[in-house]
């Protein structure tokens, strides 16, 4: 709400700057080339002020009642100042319309009066924004607004808060670190402390096929009833009784997604042989499923890559002193997400490993129930 507010205030600002201008350009205008048309000099038509109210009529409505308040104060103003006596300054005429004048506001006081106005009100306007802007929670509020323009909302969303702060890819192509390593213990656990493990269903939502899952794997979180339809879960999708805490299992995306990416390492050539020879987590399925689980995860990188397209550039630097040449830098800086916050979220709220076996809400009369695996 406050980023909202914000924008209307500077695209409020930006009109006014234009709006004085004109403003202040017609208002010479109008009291110096109009009263040239007027037989007496000093003499002023009661309709004068009326071009300058309506300018102020094309302000943005914020502005315009601040204007337009100071408009009729000088008419006011203008009208309590002149004589009454006939023998005054005050003249008719006929041709013209009704014509007023004082000699103490002549058509230059006119359009100093209206300036003086003008800049009384920017300057209470300028004064608030400075006050707004010095009293807004920029880094505060811009990640929530990044995050929430971006991301599909979620309870981690509430829970976390999304934060972003400027980390540098190591990009090395021959400086392998621990997550590079050919298949073995070490670079398992490197994978498995990201929380790769953190998305698999409940067993029981597993329907009759070919596809079994692993005994010892991690577990989904719940979505609370309250969080499920903005978080783009439907009324008829799997539901955990409310004697257990109620809610919707769910999935972390993101964990998901890096399940994906250690799906694809394991399925590498030179790391295939050892993951199939050991029949573990995704290998303990069939080659058919295997294959058909490998390019699911393919897949899905490449949507949500193309989803979430990188628009950074990466630059060249010169190698090789002895003969230069160039070579691509992808040690790029990035603006990454509190991806630990999240990870240790999703792992202290992940439900049970062997949960009840009438955990979840049976189907009802209306739930959409799949012939097959979508």
């Amino acid at each position: 709400m406050q980023y909202m507010q914000l924008e209307h205030y500077v695209r409020d600002c930006q009109f006014l700057g234009n709006a004085i201008i004109k403003a202040g350009q017609n208002c010479c205008r109008s009291c110096g080339q109009k009263l040239g048309r007027v037989a007496r000099p000093g003499l002023l038509r009661v309709g004068e002020w009326r071009s300058c109210f309506h300018w102020a009529k094309a302000f943005p409505l914020s502005f315009s009642q601040l204007f337009k308040f100071q408009i009729i104060m000088f008419r006011d103003k203008t009208r309590d100042s002149q004589p009454t006596d006939e023998s005054g300054e005050r003249l008719l005429a006929e041709e013209e319309g009704t014509l007023w004048t004082n000699n103490e506001e002549t058509p230059t006081a006119c359009c100093k009066s209206f300036a003086t106005g003008l800049l009384q009100t920017t300057a209470l306007v300028l004064f608030f924004l400075i006050g707004a802007l010095f009293g807004f929670d920029w880094r505060g509020d811009l990640n929530t607004v990044c995050h929430a323009h971006t991301s599909q909302y979620s309870t981690i969303s509430r829970e976390v808060g999304i934060e972003y702060s400027p980390q540098v890819f190591n990009g090395s192509l021959l400086k392998e670190n621990t997550f590079r390593l050919d298949a073995g213990p070490e670079v398992d656990a490197a994978w498995e402390s990201l929380g790769i493990n953190c998305w698999w269903p409940v067993h029981s939502l597993v329907p009759r096929t070919s596809l079994t899952l692993p005994s010892n794997i991690d577990r989904s979180i719940r979505v609370p009833f309250e969080d499920a339809k903005q978080s783009g879960l439907a009324a008829d999708q799997v539901k955990i009784k409310k004697k257990y805490g109620g809610g919707f299992p769910a999935n972390v995306e993101g964990l998901h997604h890096l399940h994906c990416l250690n799906l694809l390492r394991q399925s590498l050539y030179y790391n295939y042989d050892y993951y199939h020879a050991k029949g573990e987590g995704p290998f303990i399925n069939d080659d058919y499923i295997v294959r058909r689980h490998v390019s699911h995860c393919l897949d899905i990188i490449r949507q949500e890559l193309m989803c979430t397209v990188d628009t950074g550039v990466l630059g060249q630097i010169w190698i090789y002193p002895e003969s230069p040449e160039p070579y691509v830098d992808f040690n790029t800086q990035h603006r990454c997400k509190n991806f630990e916050d999240v990870r240790g979220w999703a792992e202290k709220n992940q439900l049970p490993l062997d949960p009840p076996s009438d955990f979840l809400e049976p189907p009802v009369e209306g739930d959409r129930i799949y012939n097959e695996m979508p």
